[in-house]
Formats: structure tokens, C-alpha cells, sequence
């Protein structure tokens, strides 16, 4: 599922990105500036499925610079979700399943 994100570490800028790959557990974000492995994160997604940007904390898990020729990118794992963020993100899912998406 292709989605427009925003990251960022902190009280840093905000940078663009496209989820490539999302599931409950975590994404992989095709984007030109890359964090580094083990950076904490919040990823700001716009889901049809949610009147609200949904705010994702997450630990970047790898990243992948681009050199083979298939994008470069990183990869997170969400972590310490709320019952309404693994909700929203589960509706999401759902959604995307439904309109014939990937989940």
C-alpha cells in the first residue's frame, strides 16, 4: 500500500517519504533522506480510512541506500502503539484490503 508519509526524529525537520510495504508490525518508506539504523521515529500517515493524521512511533530497523538499483529506503518496526493507533492502523489495513490494496 502506497501512502504519503512524514517522519522525523525529535524536534527535527520533517521529511517526505511513500510507504512502499505496511503491516501491522512495521514499514518499509521509499524516501531520499535517510535516518540512521536504531533512530527513533514518528511517522505521520494521512489514511482515507481516519478523520486524523495517524502518529506512528517507530525504530528504524535498515536502511537500504539505493546502490542495487531498486530504490533506497528504510525499513521500521512500530513500536509502543496505543489501542487507537493499532486500531486506526488495523482500519487502514482493512481498508486498503477491501478496495483491493495489498495489506
Amino acid at each position: 500500500m502506497a501512502l504519503r508519509v512524514r517522519y522525523r526524529s525529535g524536534a527535527a525537520l520533517e521529511h517526505d517519504g511513500t510507504t512502499v510495504d505496511i503491516g501491522l508490525g512495521g514499514a518499509f518508506v521509499r524516501a531520499r533522506a535517510l535516518p540512521e539504523v536504531g533512530q527513533d521515529l514518528v511517522l505521520s500517515l494521512d489514511a482515507p480510512s481516519a478523520w486524523d493524521t495517524l502518529q506512528i512511533p517507530c525504530r528504524v530497523c535498515w536502511v537500504k541506500d539505493g546502490r542495487d538499483g531498486r530504490g533506497q529506503g528504510f525499513g521500521v518496526e512500530f513500536e509502543g502503539l496505543s489501542a487507537a493507533q493499532s486500531r486506526a492502523l488495523y482500519e487502514l489495513l482493512q481498508a486498503s484490503e477491501f478496495d483491493g490494496g495489498e495489506p
